[in-house]
């Protein structure tokens, strides 16, 4: 099964999410206010992430209690947010002093650790056209990402002769907002990803690759497992600083970093990159924050 495009909601949602961030970015709270006042239809299931984003809105627009009733609105609704961005987001601040605070984060707390299970039962397989496989590859998807974004993104991988084993993370900041958590509880979801589908690919060589937070974990868990267990790493804009590599790194001697020249993560990345011993980067000129196809299969040919 190779992914589709995405499907119609989701874009519809990515497109709003990606108006509101640039309002937000050039002042203009109010226009972004207004978007998510009167969201599209197609928007609806991501209640939650939504009203997250008004309320910051709200926050920053100085009205905070507009911003409380916002999340309370939608805790009742059933939405929940994991109560770290809560108490970290800088626009509510003043929200975090209204009396009703604590008893909404409470409630949210609750929701958010019973929905942390870690489970692999949405975990993607898919073979290349042309058997046997050459390797597999693991695939890690960005944050606000799953299996199937990692499908898409990683399609140039089947083209050049891997199976790819796309893997969704457990970890949620919201019901929709899948990420990739700075903790053990990352590398651990890897391990029981590659065990879970052990017998189905058994024998292959393992290159382990990731997308942005996807990718700062596939660095990560190459680095914890040295190249006996890993016979590459590919990461791609990888939201990864050098204070968070070992002090002596040692990756698999295929090992390659990936960045948009236009990408925001472009001097960390090279920075990590130089911390890297046999690490090689491939800057692609005009991409962004994004998997450039290309250079995908240029990283694995």
């Amino acid at each position: 099964m190779i992914a589709e495009e995405p499907p119609a909601a989701l874009t519809a949602f990515r497109r709003l999410n990606d108006e509101v961030f640039r309002c937000y970015e050039e002042g203009r709270l109010e226009d972004g206010i207004r978007l998510l006042r009167t969201p599209p239809p197609p928007t609806l299931p991501w209640r939650a992430e939504l009203a997250y984003l008004l309320a910051c809105l709200q926050g920053a627009a100085g009205r905070p209690g507009e911003a409380l009733e916002t999340l309370r609105e939608a805790l009742t609704a059933g939405g929940w947010w994991d109560p770290a961005v809560l108490d970290g987001e800088e626009d509510f601040a003043e929200v975090r002093r209204l009396p009703a605070f604590a008893a909404l984060r409470e409630e949210s707390a609750g929701r958010w650790r019973e929905a942390l299970r870690m489970t692999r039962d949405h975990d993607v397989l898919v073979r290349p056209d042309a058997l046997p496989a050459r390797g597999l590859l693991l695939a890690l998807h960005g944050a606000e990402e799953s299996e199937q974004d990692a499908l898409r993104a990683w399609r140039p991988a089947l083209e050049v002769g891997f199976a790819v084993l796309a893997v969704r993370s457990s970890w949620r900041t919201s019901p929709r907002y899948r990420t990739w958590p700075r903790t053990p509880w990352a590398l651990e979801e890897v391990d029981a990803a590659v065990a879970a589908h052990a017998g189905e690919v058994a024998g292959l060589p393992l290159t382990v690759a990731g997308f942005s937070a996807g990718g700062r974990v596939a660095l990560q868990w190459a680095l914890s497992r040295g190249p006996r267990e890993v016979a590459g790493v590919v990461a791609v804009a990888p939201a990864i600083s050098v204070e968070e590599l070992p002090g002596s790194p040692r990756l698999p001697e295929r090992a390659h970093l990936v960045v948009g020249a236009r990408d925001d993560l472009l001097d960390d990345v090279r920075e990590v990159a130089g911390r890297l011993a046999g690490c090689r980067l491939d800057v692609v000129e005009g991409a962004g924050h994004e998997v450039p196809a290309d250079a995908i299969r240029r990283a694995l040919a």
